[in-house]
C-alpha cells in the first residue's frame, strides 16, 4: 500500500494506490438477494425394494447423543402454567440459529401469495381456511408487538392441506418448518428430532386383541394443547390476513407446531410427562397413556365393562390435568358408550386402522359391531400400462401390518423381485406373462379380499392369562421362507381356541441359497417374531413354543456353534439370544402352517384355509405332543478340521525362492540383507548402503546355486577330477571350476589378452530364474538393445546356453519395444457400397472433403494482403462427378454456405460421406437442427416436401483416410491442376474462375478406355454426359430403349441418351470395378478384451497409447474393418489400419 489516496464525496468510493496500481474500496449496499429454494431428495426405490429378499435381523432401535441430548433439554426446561398446561423448550442443536439470519419472511410472503391465487379458484376453501385461522388467532397465536418485530425469528410458510375423510376437522393447516431461508438453512435443520418414544402399531394391534371389552379415542388437537416458551415462539412466525387487499399481520405461535421436526416428540414425551406427574393415584390407567397410544391415538380395553369404564375415566382425568382432552370415543360394548355424552363419542361403524393411526379409510377395517378386522383395498383403475411403480403402488394401497394375508401377499412380492431381477425401469411395461399374472392377482383381490373376517379378541382374560400359549411355526421353499404364530388358550369352560397372531415372510435371495440355510433363516425370522410377541403381549418365555420340520436347523440348534460355519454359527447364536433352544421342537411337514406363506396361495384358497387361520388341528384340539428326533446329528455345514504335517529340514547353505523377485538387483539385495541378519549384524549394518563387494558376493551365490540346480552331474565330476560325459551339453565349453567353485569355459582363449570373465565366462543354463533376471537386466542397461547387442553384452561375463532364442523371447515380451516395432493390420478389402453401384441422379449420393490452405489476395496492387481460403471438394459416389466450391475459413458456417451453394446448383442431396473433421460434425448438427426447425415451423405439402428433403451425413472412423479413397483421390487430381497453373496468389474471383476450369476438367475425364473395336461410341463416357441438362429434382423417366429414334421428340431423343450413358455405365464402368487392387488377403480378427497400440500419425510410435477392444462392427459381409476401442476412461472407434497387434503375454 502506497500513501497516495483519492477521497470523494461522502457516500463515494475512495482510491488507494499500491504497488500493483490503483485499487477502489467503500461500502456497499447490503440488499440480501430473496430466493425461494425447493429441495428434493429422491430416495432409490430399487434399494429399497432389494429389503424385501435380503436377509436381516430385527432392528433395535439404539439411543444417540442427540437423542440423549434432547431428553436433557426437555426435562431441564419444561414447566406448567397455573392451569396445568406443559409448556415446553424447542430443541435445539446449537444455541445460535443461523435459520434466523435466512430473510424468511419473503418467502413467507410469497407463500401467502400462492395461498390467496389458490383461494380465488375455490372461494370455499378460502371460507374454510379463514375459518381454521381464526381459532388459530384466537387460541394458537399473537400478533407480534411492532418493539419485537426486529427480534430474531423464523418465518414458516403454511397451506391448506383437505381431507374429506376427517370425521371432524376436515381442513388442516400445515407450517412449513423445513422451509430453508437464502443461507440454504431450515428451521427443521437446526431442531433435534428426539427418540421414538412409541412401540409401533403391530404391538398395539396385538395387545388390544387381548382384551374382551376394548375402546379407542383420541385426544383433540393434541400438538395445540402444549404451549411453546416465549423466547421461542418467534422461531414459529407466519403471516396471515383475511382479504387481499388487507395489510399483511405478523403473528407468532404460541403452542408446538405441526410441521417442526420436533413437534412428534414434544406431544408423546408430554403424554408420558402427564402421566408420570399425575398418575400416582392411577397408576394402571398411566400406564396405558404411555404404552396404548399411537400418536394421539388411544387403543386399550379391559375384561368386563366395570373396569373399562373405571380406567376410561381415569385416563380422562389423567389427561385433563394436563390440559388434554379425550373425544371420538367408541367401543364394541354398548354400555360402555353410554358413560359418555354423545357428543364426545365416534359417529362411525367401522373404524379404520392404519400407519397413521385411527384415520383415513385405507386396508384393515375394525367392525365395531361384529368386533372382527375386515379388509378393504381401494385399487386404481386398471392401467393401459403396467408398469413396475403401478404394481408397487397397488401392494403398497393394501394394509396388513399383522401379515395375516402372507400368503397371498408373496406372489407379487416374487413379481416385483423378478421385474428387479429382470431390470425392468420403473415406468418401463412389463411383459405379457407378468401382466397376466398381475392382473389375475387384482382380480382375486377385488373378488375376494371383502370376504375375509378375522375375530378381533383372542378369547383371552386376565383369568385365563396363565392358559395362554404361543405357538410358532416356520417353513421354507426355494423361493420364499416364512414364520407365523398362534395363540393358543384354554377358556373357563376348558374349550381351546387358537386365533392367528402375526406372520411374516422374506422373498429368498437372489444368490442361491440352500434349502437347509433358508430353513435356518426362516427360524431366525420366527424367533423374532416370537420375541416381539413376546414383549408386546407380556407372555412368559415358558409359554412360547417354536415348530420346524426341519431335523438339521434342530440338530445346528442343539449343537455346538462353535462346531458349524460362519454362516449358521451366527444365525444359531442369534436365535439362542433370543428364545434359547429348550422350546424348539419338531413337526411334520404337511402339518406346518408355515408352508402357505413360504410356497403362497391364491385369495380364494387361503380365504377356506382353516388350518392358516387357526393352525394345525392338533393345536386346536387336546393335549400336544411335543417331539423332537431321536437323533439329531448332521454334518451339514460343519467346520473341516484340516491336519498338516509340517517337516523342517535345515539347511547349511542359503535358500531364497528367486522367483519371488522379479528384477535381479531386487534378488541381490534379498540375499544381501538375509547374509547380514545370519552373520548377526544387523544393528551394525542397519543404515549403511549396499557395497559393490556385497552385490558380488550376493551375485556369487545365487549363480552357485542355480548351477548346482542345473549342473550337479558335472559338477560332481569335476571336483572328483573326473571326465565328464560325452553326451553333456557342457562337454563342447571344456568347462572347469575357479576357486570359488564356479563351473565357468574353458574354451580356447586362454592366450587372448580380455579379461577373465571375457575369456572364461560362468556358465549358466536358459531355463532358470537368475538367467531370466540376468537377461532383463541386460536389456535394460543395453537400452532396449536388439538381439546382437544383447548377446554381446552378455557374453562379456556369462555363457547361457541357447541365449539367442531367451533374448529374442525377452524382446518379443517387452512392450517398449513392442510399441516401436508395432506394425498396423490391414484387412481383406470390402464390397463397394450399394450407392456406388447403383444408377442414381448426379450428387444425390456425394462425399466431400476439404483442401488447402491457399493464399487468396483480397485485391490488386502493391502491398495487398493475403487470407486464406480453403476448396470443398464434392464428389458423386456414382458418377464420379466432381463440384468444387472456394470458402473462406473450416468453421460450420463457411461450410453451411458452400453446402446450400453446392445444392442450388446441383439439385437435393441425400446423402453425404465424409471424415470426422470438426466443421462437418458441426453442420450435421446444424443443419439438423434447422431441418427440425422447419417440421415445426411448417404445415401441409411444404412441411411434407422438406422432410422428405432432409440430408443424412455419415462419418467414416477417425483417421482413417483410405475408407475415403474416392474424395482422396479427389483431392489429388484437383491439387495436380490447380499447382500446375497458380504460379503466382490470385484474387478470389480469379481462384472461382480457376476453380470451375479445373472442374470442367475433372468432369471430362473419361470413366472407361476408349474400345477400338466400337465404332459408334467413339467418344469415352465422362462424368460430363451425366451432368448435361440435368435439373436439381429429376422427375422418373420412361424407358425409350426400345422406341426407334425417328419417332422420338427432340426431348424424348436426350432421355434416350442418359439411358445409354447409363447403360455403358453399367457395361463399361461397373465392371471394371470387380477386382481388389490390393487387401486381397482376409486377416485374422481382433478379438474382444484384446490389447491392442492404437496408431497416431501426430506422436511418435513410444507415445502411442494402448487400449482394449471392447466392440466390433463388423460389414454387410461380415469382416470386421472397425473397432471400439477403450483407452482410460474413453471409448473411441478406429479402422483395423490404425490398431497394431501387441503380445498377449506383456510384462
Amino acid at each position: 500500500m502506497k500513501s497516495e489516496v483519492i477521497k470523494g464525496p461522502p457516500g463515494t468510493p475512495c482510491a488507494q494506490n499500491t504497488t500493483l496500481g490503483w485499487i477502489l474500496f467503500g461500502s456497499v449496499e447490503d440488499k440480501p438477494a430473496d430466493k425461494l429454494i425447493v429441495m428434493h431428495h429422491k430416495l432409490d426405490l430399487n434399494d429399497m425394494l432389494k429389503r424385501m429378499w435380503e436377509q436381516d435381523a430385527y432392528d433395535k432401535v439404539v439411543p444417540t447423543a442427540h437423542d440423549r441430548r434432547c431428553e436433557e433439554i426437555y426435562e431441564n426446561t419444561t414447566t406448567r402454567n397455573n392451569d396445568g398446561r406443559y409448556i415446553v423448550t424447542l430443541p435445539k442443536k446449537t444455541k445460535m440459529l443461523l435459520s434466523t439470519q435466512g430473510n424468511t419472511r419473503t418467502i413467507a410472503l410469497q407463500g401467502l401469495y400462492q395461498l390467496e391465487q389458490r383461494f380465488k379458484k375455490n372461494p370455499k376453501l378460502k371460507n374454510d381456511y379463514a375459518t381454521v385461522m381464526k381459532d388459530y388467532e384466537t387460541n394458537y397465536m399473537e400478533e407480534v408487538p411492532g418493539h419485537e418485530m426486529t427480534n430474531p425469528s423464523v418465518y414458516l410458510p403454511h397451506h391448506a392441506v383437505v381431507k374429506e375423510e376427517k370425521e371432524t376437522t376436515k381442513i388442516r393447516t400445515v407450517f412449513n418448518a423445513s422451509q430453508r431461508g437464502n443461507n440454504n438453512i431450515s428451521l427443521n435443520d437446526e431442531l433435534l428430532v428426539g427418540p421414538q418414544l412409541q412401540g409401533d402399531m403391530r404391538s398395539l394391534i396385538m395387545r388390544w386383541r387381548m382384551k374382551r371389552i376394548c375402546f379407542v379415542a383420541d385426544i383433540q388437537k393434541m400438538y395445540l394443547q402444549i404451549m411453546v416458551t416465549r423466547e421461542d415462539q418467534d422461531l414459529q412466525r407466519v403471516l396471515w390476513r383475511y382479504d387481499d387487499q388487507d395489510p399483511v399481520k405478523d403473528y407468532r405461535l404460541t403452542r408446538v407446531t405441526f410441521g417442526t421436526a420436533s413437534a412428534p416428540y414434544l406431544a408423546v414425551r408430554t403424554l408420558h410427562q402427564v402421566a408420570h406427574d399425575e398418575g400416582q393415584n392411577h397408576p394402571e390407567a398411566a400406564e396405558i397413556i404411555k404404552r396404548d397410544y399411537f400418536m394421539d391415538d388411544m387403543m386399550s380395553g379391559k375384561d368386563n365393562l366395570t373396569d373399562a369404564v373405571r380406567i376410561a375415566k381415569d385416563i380422562d382425568a389423567i389427561l385433563q390435568k394436563g390440559g388434554f382432552k379425550l373425544k371420538k370415543w367408541c367401543s364394541n360394548d354398548a354400555g360402555f358408550l353410554k358413560e359418555f355424552e354423545e357428543s364426545e363419542r365416534s359417529s362411525h361403524v367401522k373404524l379404520d386402522i392404519t400407519l397413521d393411526g385411527i384415520t383415513r379409510a385405507l386396508g384393515l377395517h375394525w367392525n365395531i359391531g361384529k368386533d372382527l378386522f375386515q379388509y378393504s383395498l381401494n385399487l386404481s383403475a386398471t392401467a393401459n400400462i403396467i408398469t413396475k411403480r403401478t404394481i408397487l403402488g397397488d401392494l403398497q394401497r393394501l394394509f396388513d401390518p399383522l401379515g395375516w394375508l402372507a400368503p397371498s401377499v408373496l406372489p407379487v412380492k416374487l413379481l416385483i423381485q423378478r421385474l428387479w431381477l429382470q431390470g425392468v425401469a420403473w415406468d418401463e411395461e412389463v411383459d405379457e406373462t407378468i401382466a397376466a399374472e398381475w392382473n389375475n392377482i387384482r382380480d382375486s383381490f377385488h373378488m375376494y379380499l371383502p370376504d375375509i373376517e378375522v375375530n378381533r379378541w383372542l378369547n383371552t382374560t386376565e383369568a385365563t392369562i396363565n392358559n395362554v400359549t404361543i405357538h410358532g411355526f416356520c417353513d421354507a421353499s426355494s423361493r420364499a421362507y416364512a414364520a407365523v404364530a398362534y395363540l393358543r388358550v384354554r377358556t373357563e369352560r376348558g374349550e381351546v381356541k387358537t386365533t392367528i397372531i402375526a406372520a411374516k415372510t422374506k422373498v429368498a435371495p437372489t444368490k442361491p441359497q440352500s434349502l437347509p440355510r433358508l430353513e435356518l433363516s426362516g427360524a431366525v425370522l420366527l424367533a423374532g417374531l416370537l420375541n416381539e410377541i413376546k414383549e408386546s403381549m407380556n407372555v412368559p418365555a415358558c409359554q412360547i413354543f417354536a415348530w420346524t420340520d426341519s431335523t438339521i436347523v434342530l440338530s445346528w440348534l442343539f449343537g455346538d456353534p462353535a462346531r458349524w460355519s460362519t454362516y449358521v454359527r451366527n444365525r444359531v447364536i442369534e436365535i439362542l439370544d433370543t428364545i434359547g433352544n429348550h422350546n424348539w421342537y419338531h413337526v411334520k411337514s404337511p402339518e406346518n402352517t408355515a408352508d402357505s406363506a413360504s410356497r403362497g396361495q391364491s385369495l380364494q384358497e387361503l380365504k377356506n384355509d382353516e388350518r392358516w387361520w387357526k393352525g394345525p388341528e392338533w393345536l386346536r384340539v387336546g393335549e400336544i405332543q411335543y417331539s423332537r428326533p431321536n437323533t439329531i446329528w448332521t454334518d451339514l455345514e460343519r467346520k473341516k478340521s484340516i491336519h498338516v504335517n509340517l517337516k523342517l529340514d535345515k539347511e547349511k547353505s542359503i535358500s531364497t525362492k528367486f522367483e519371488d523377485c522379479d528384477k535381479l538387483q531386487e534378488l541381490l539385495k534379498m540375499i544381501i540383507y538375509s547374509k547380514r541378519f545370519l552373520k548377526g549384524k544387523k544393528m551394525e549394518y542397519k543404515d549403511l548402503p549396499v557395497t559393490t563387494t556385497e552385490l558380488n558376493d550376493a551375485l556369487k551365490t545365487c549363480i552357485k546355486i542355480t548351477q548346482k540346480d542345473s549342473f550337479e552331474e558335472e559338477i560332481q565330476h569335476l571336483k572328483s577330477r573326473e571326465q565328464i560325459r560325452r553326451a553333456s551339453k557342457l562337454k563342447s565349453l571344456k568347462p572347469y571350476l575357479d576357486d570359488d567353485n564356479i563351473l565357468r569355459v574353458g574354451g580356447r582363449l586362454r592366450h587372448s589378452d580380455l579379461n577373465e570373465d571375457c575369456k572364461n565366462p560362468i556358465i549358466l543354463d536358459h531355463d532358470t530364474h537368475l538367467t531370466s533376471l540376468l537377461v532383463a537386466d541386460a536389456h535394460s542397461k543395453t537400452l532396449h538393445g536388439g538381439v546382437q547387442v544383447m548377446l554381446c553384452f552378455l557374453r562379456t561375463r556369462f555363457w547361457i546356453l541357447r541365449a539367442r532364442i531367451l533374448v529374442k523371447a525377452k524382446i518379443r515380451k517387452c512392450l517398449i519395444c513392442a510399441k516401436l516395432n508395432a506394425t498396423a493390420r490391414s484387412q481383406l478389402m470390402g464390397d463397394l457400397p450399394r450407392v456406388r453401384i447403383t444408377p442414381a441422379k448426379p450428387f444425390l449420393n456425394t462425399c466431400m472433403d476439404f483442401a488447402g490452405p491457399f493464399h487468396i489476395l483480397i485485391s490488386r496492387g502493391r502491398g495487398a494482403r493475403t487470407n486464406k481460403a480453403y476448396i470443398a471438394l464434392f464428389v458423386c459416389m456414382s458418377t464420379k462427378a466432381i463440384h468444387l466450391e472456394l470458402v473462406g475459413d473450416l468453421t460450420s458456417d463457411a461450410f453451411i454456405g458452400a453446402f446450400r451453394r453446392f445444392v442450388a446448383r446441383r439439385g437435393r442431396c441425400a446423402h453425404i460421406w465424409s471424415d470426422q473433421g470438426r466443421n462437418f460434425v458441426g453442420a450435421n448438427r446444424i443443419l439438423a437442427a434447422e431441418w427440425a426447425e422447419a417440421r415445426l415451423q411448417l404445415e401441409g405439402p411444404i412441411a411434407e416436401t422438406l422432410a422428405m428433403d432432409g440430408t443424412e451425413w455419415h462419418f467414416i472412423p477417425a483417421y482413417s483416410p483410405h475408407m475415403g479413397g474416392l474424395w482422396e483421390a479427389g483431392i489429388k487430381s484437383m491439387k495436380n491442376h490447380l499447382k500446375r497453373i497458380m504460379t503466382s496468389h490470385v484474387t478470389y474471383e480469379e481462384m472461382s474462375t480457376l476453380l470451375c476450369q479445373i472442374e470442367a476438367c475433372l468432369n471430362s475425364r473419361p470413366l472407361t478406355v476408349l474400345r477400338d473395336t466400337d465404332t459408334d461410341n467413339i467418344q469415352p463416357l465422362t462424368p460430363g454426359h451425366f451432368l448435361v441438362g440435368e435439373t436439381p429434382i429429376t422427375v422418373p423417366t420412361p424407358d425409350f430403349q426400345n422406341i426407334p429414334t425417328s419417332h422420338l421428340s427432340r426431348w424424348q431423343y436426350q432421355q434416350r441418351l442418359l439411358t445409354d450413358f447409363w447403360r455403358r455405365w453399367q457395361q463399361e464402368y461397373l465392371l471394371r470395378m470387380q477386382q481388389c487392387p490390393k487387401w486381397q488377403r482376409k486377416v485374422k480378427e481382433f478379438d474382444i478384451g484384446q490389447i491392442v497400440l492404437v496408431k497416431s500419425d501426430s506422436l511418435p510410435p513410444g507415445k502411442w497409447m494402448m487400449g482394449r477392444i471392447v466392440k466390433k462392427h463388423p460389414g454387410a459381409d461380415g469382416v470386421t474393418r472397425v473397432y471400439s476401442v477403450k483407452s482410460g476412461a474413453s471409448v473411441v472407434q478406429r479402422s483395423v489400419n490404425k490398431l497394431c497387434y501387441l503380445p498377449i503375454d506383456i510384462e
